[in-house]
């Protein structure tokens, strides 16, 4: 449709009565560029919201923000009324179609229609050329709208809470995104070509059922926030590590973690690493020249607990312990301990210090970094 349409060229319904009384339903907002119907029950937008009112300086065509949250839509009519909007929210409402009509929004930027009935999207949404930021979760959708890949200035795509079950190849399309969120869906896999979303810095993959993620996540240098809770990860690509602008990392209720955390079993230590142990605590500089030298080094090569209240030491059989402690200020970073005993897990020295002895030769302790969420 080319130019606005003029206000005497649409077609208004003949609605009831109830809906057009002008006491009825005021402007939720003083400004004169929005119109905001929230909690209304409405069914239709009233007719009088059609036309200008001078006595009340207000003019549709003046329109930039439109919120109709909260009421009882089913379908949205007289649309093309606000040609000048920018900001449109229908979400809450009974909508399981938007209008083919939205596509004469030209200067729309904003659309939200987050809880409604929606199972699809009109084609003429491929008009909203200038289209950034699109809120559809909470709905119906059982594939990826295809109309969506010709939103190219697209930066926010939410799509949560819907039944899509795969992610299309060319999504590396929309190379503006910043925002995907892809949250509470059936997803089984994400192709490899989201790595190509160089912009992306939130990226929201949580509640589905993914067993892996592609390797080419680690080419997305600006993300800084991943969310891959409650999948069925059970491994992640070493790739990720190069994610150097990473700052929150989810990944709680995954086989991963399961198997990280919970399988920590402690190995039955053997009578020589005991013996060994007991030797290594009690060696003193003249007991060295009676031990063969191949025992010396055996005991040379014990490792410190790292609790700090424990001077134990071990060998071969040791307790994995995962501690998260403050990175930099800004998260929780989990580290693998190696610990001498379960005690020593619980925060009670296997092995307790003398606070009267003297220091005793350093030993170095081993811990390592992993990721957990």
């Amino acid at each position: 449709m080319s130019g606005t349409p003029s206000t005497s060229s649409v077609f208004l319904p003949a609605w009831p009565t109830r809906r057009t009384d002008a006491n009825m339903y005021p402007n939720g907002s003083q400004k004169l560029d929005e119109l905001v119907l929230h909690d209304y029950n409405l069914e239709e937008i009233p007719i009088r919201y059609h036309v200008e009112q001078p006595d009340e300086q207000y003019d549709p065509q003046n329109i930039r923000k439109l919120d109709l949250t909260h009421n009882s839509f089913v379908v949205l009519r007289g649309l093309q009324t606000f040609s000048n909007v920018s900001f449109l929210d229908v979400s809450f409402n009974s909508l399981s179609a938007l209008p083919e009509e939205i596509g004469t929004l030209r200067n729309l930027t904003t659309l939200i229609a987050r809880n409604n009935l929606l199972e699809h999207l009109p084609k003429g949404m491929q008009l909203l050329e200038n289209m950034e930021h699109l809120y559809l979760s909470g709905n119906r959708l059982e594939y990826f709208p295809p109309v969506v890949l010709t939103l190219r200035k697209l930066k926010t795509l939410h799509l949560g809470g819907n039944y899509i079950d795969s992610c299309p190849s060319n999504i590396s399309v929309l190379t503006s995104l910043t925002v995907l969120y892809f949250g509470g869906n059936r997803l089984r896999e994400i192709p490899a070509s989201i790595g190509t979303l160089e912009n992306l810095e939130n990226l929201g993959l949580c509640d589905n059922i993914l067993e892996t993620i592609p390797s080419t996540l680690g080419d997305l240098n600006w993300l800084e926030t991943l969310s891959l809770h409650n999948n069925k990860l059970r491994t992640l690509p070493t790739d990720i590590l190069n994610l150097r602008r990473l700052q929150q990392l989810s990944l709680r209720n995954n086989p991963l973690v399961h198997s990280f955390v919970h399988n920590m079993d402690l190995c039955p230590p053997s009578l020589k690493e005991l013996t060994g142990r007991i030797v290594r605590q009690n060696m003193t500089p003249e007991m060295v020249e009676y031990i063969p030298t191949d025992i010396i080094e055996y005991l040379n090569s014990a490792c410190q607990c790292v609790n700090p209240e424990c001077k134990g030491v071990y060998f071969d059989a040791r307790v994995e312990h995962v501690k998260f402690v403050d990175f930099c200020g800004k998260y929780r970073v989990p580290l693998m301990q190696f610990l001498c005993s379960a005690r020593c897990s619980a925060g009670i020295p296997s092995v307790p210090y003398d606070t009267s002895s003297e220091s005793e030769e350093e030993i170095e302790p081993i811990m390592r970094r992993v990721l957990l969420g």
